[in-house]
C-alpha cells in the first residue's frame, strides 16, 4: 500500500510540474484542461496498470538448522509494537478524510441553501440573490447578486463569462478535484492541481467572452470592478484578485513558437512514468525464498509426546512404499497432485515413556539433511507472492531407524505437498539413527517445522 500511494504522490507532483513549467503560459487552454484531468487519472491508475518484464528467476534456499523459532518470537514483538502506530495511522487518516468529506457536503449544501429569485435569462437558469456577492455559477445556475442587475438587466460579458463555466461543465472538474481530496487528501499535488484548473477555466471563459467582439481593455475594467466584491464559495468560480493578473496577460498574449514542442515532450514523460509507476508483471515468476527448519532437541520430543500422546492416539497413517515412490515421481505429476482436497491427521507419537528419549538422527547428520532438504525443494513451483508460508512435517522413524510416513500440516496444500516431496528425497535409501530410551531403539516421531518468506528483488534479463 505504502508503494502504491508514493506512486501516485510521485506521478502527480511530477505531471503538475511539467503543467506550470511547460503548458501554463501557452495559450492551448482545451488543451491544458484535458492535460490536468487526464494527468490525475493516470496518476491515480498507473500503479494498477499490469507492465509486463521478462525476469528469470533467481531464488535460493537456504534451510538453517537450530533455534530459528526465537527469531520469529522476536518479529512477531517487533510486528505486535507497531500495531499501535498502524492504528494511530489509520485513526488519523479516517479523521481528516472524514473532515474533508463534511467540508465537501458543507460546501454544496450551503448553495444549496442559497434563496432567491429564480429567473431563465436567454434560456439559462440564474438565481437572483440579496446577499452581496460577485457573480458565479455552480452546475447548471448562474448567481448574481441583484447588486449588478441595472434596469433589470445583466452584463453580457459577466453573463457569458458564467455560461462559459456552465456550458463547458467546469464545476464538474472541482467536484473530482474534491473527491480527490476526501480520500488522497496527503497529496499536496491536488492543491496545486485545482488552482491550476480553476486558473485555465478563466482562462477558457475569458476568451469565450472576448470571442464575441468585446473590447479588451474594457472587459479588463470590468473584472477590476467586481473583484472590489468577493465571495468564498469554495466549488465556485469567482472573480478575484488571485489570478487576475496571470489573465490579464493571458488576454493578450501569444502562443509560442514552441507550443507544439512542448505537447510532444509530454509523450517521453508519460513513457518514463509508464515504465518506472507501473505494476510489474514478471513474464516468469521469481522465487527468493529462505526455508528454515527447527530439529526437535530432546525436551522437544518429550514435549511433544506428553502433549500429544493421546490427541493422535487413533489416527494412525499407513505410509506405503507405493505412496512413497508416487512423489518421487516427475514435477508435472507432483504438481497435480499438490491440490489434495482431504487432510490427513499427522501420525501418532509414541506413548510417554518414564525414560528420557534420545531423538533419532539423520545419516551424517544436520548438516547432511539441510543440504539435502534444500537443493530438492523446487521453488519455482510457487507464485512468488505468498509471504511468510509455514507448515510442520511429521516423521514416523521406526526401531529400525527407516521412515514408515511422512506428511506435513500447514495452511498452504502446494507448500505442504513440496515439503513432503523434498522431504521424502532427501530420504531415499536413507537410514537413520533410531531415537532410544534406556539405551534401547524405539519408534518415534520426528517434528520438523519448515518457514518459507518469499523475498528479494527480482533480477532483470
Amino acid at each position: 500500500m505504502e508503494t502504491i500511494i508514493l506512486k501516485i504522490v510521485l506521478s502527480s507532483c511530477l505531471l503538475i510540474g511539467f503543467y506550470y513549467l511547460l503548458l501554463e503560459r501557452e495559450r492551448i487552454f482545451k488543451f491544458n484542461r484535458i492535460f490536468l484531468l487526464s494527468a490525475l487519472v493516470f496518476a491515480y491508475a498507473i500503479p494498477f496498470i499490469p507492465f509486463n518484464i521478462p525476469f528469470k528467476t533467481a531464488g535460493e534456499t537456504s534451510l538453517i538448522i537450530g533455534e530459528p523459532l526465537q527469531n520469529f518470537q522476536q518479529i512477531n514483538t517487533a510486528q505486535a509494537s507497531s500495531i499501535d502506530w498502524i492504528k494511530i495511522i489509520l485513526i488519523v487518516y479516517a479523521a481528516v478524510s472524514i473532515f474533508f468529506l463534511m467540508k465537501f457536503i458543507y460546501s454544496i449544501l450551503r448553495l444549496q441553501f442559497l434563496k432567491g429569485e429564480k429567473r431563465s435569462y436567454q434560456n439559462q437558469k440564474i438565481l437572483i440573490i440579496d446577499q452581496i456577492y460577485a457573480p458565479f455559477s455552480f452546475l447548471n445556475t448562474i448567481y448574481f447578486s441583484r447588486k449588478y442587475l441595472v434596469n433589470d438587466q445583466i452584463d453580457e460579458r459577466i453573463f457569458l463569462h458564467e455560461k462559459c463555466h456552465i456550458e463547458e461543465k467546469h464545476s464538474a472538474d472541482i467536484l473530482f478535484i474534491e473527491f480527490l481530496k476526501i480520500f488522497s487528501w496527503f497529496n499536496p499535488a491536488l492543491f496545486f492541481f485545482k488552482k491550476a484548473m480553476i486558473t485555465n477555466h478563466e482562462f477558457l471563459a475569458d476568451e469565450y467572452v472576448l470571442q464575441n467582439n468585446y473590447d479588451v481593455g474594457n472587459y479588463q475594467h470590468l473584472i477590476l470592478n467586481k473583484i472590489k466584491i468577493s465571495q468564498n464559495f469554495n466549488l465556485t468560480h469567482q472573480f478575484d484578485f488571485n489570478n487576475t493578473k496571470k489573465r490579464f496577460i493571458m488576454m493578450t498574449s501569444k502562443n509560442s513558437r514552441f507550443a507544439w514542442l512542448k505537447k510532444l515532450t509530454l509523450l517521453p514523460v508519460l513513457a518514463i512514468l509508464f515504465v518506472f509507476f507501473t505494476k510489474k508483471v514478471n513474464a516468469q515468476t521469481e522465487t527468493s525464498a529462505i526455508v528454515e527448519a527447527t530439529l526437535p532437541q530432546k525436551q522437544d520430543v518429550m514435549s511433544f509426546k506428553k502433549k500429544n500422546a493421546t490427541k493422535f492416539e487413533k489416527k494412525i497413517i499407513t505410509f506405503s512404499k507405493k505412496t512413497r515412490d508416487d512423489i518421487e515421481v516427475k514435477k508435472d505429476t507432483i504438481k497435480k497432485k499438490q491440490n489434495v482436497s482431504a487432510p490427513v491427521p499427522p501420525p501418532p507419537p509414541p506413548p510417554p515413556s518414564e525414560f528420557e528419549q534420545v531423538p533419532a538422527e539423520f545419516p551424517g547428520g544436520a548438516n547432511a539433511l539441510r543440504s539435502l532438504v534444500s537443493n530438492s525443494f523446487d521453488t519455482s513451483i510457487f507464485k512468488g507472492d505468498e509471504g511468510l508460508i509455514k507448515t510442520t512435517v511429521y516423521l514416523s522413524i521406526d526401531e529400525k531407524g527407516k521412515i514408515s510416513n511422512i506428511f506435513a500440516e500447514g495452511d498452504n496444500k502446494v507448500f505442504n505437498a513440496e515439503a513432503v516431496r523434498a522431504i521424502t528425497v532427501a530420504n531415499d535409501g536413507k537410514i537413520w539413527k533410531p531415537a532410544t530410551e534406556d539405551s534401547n531403539p524405539v519408534k518415534t516421531v520426528f517434528k520438523l517445522p519448515l518457514t518459507m518468506q518469499f523475498a528479494g528483488p527480482a533480477i532483470k534479463k
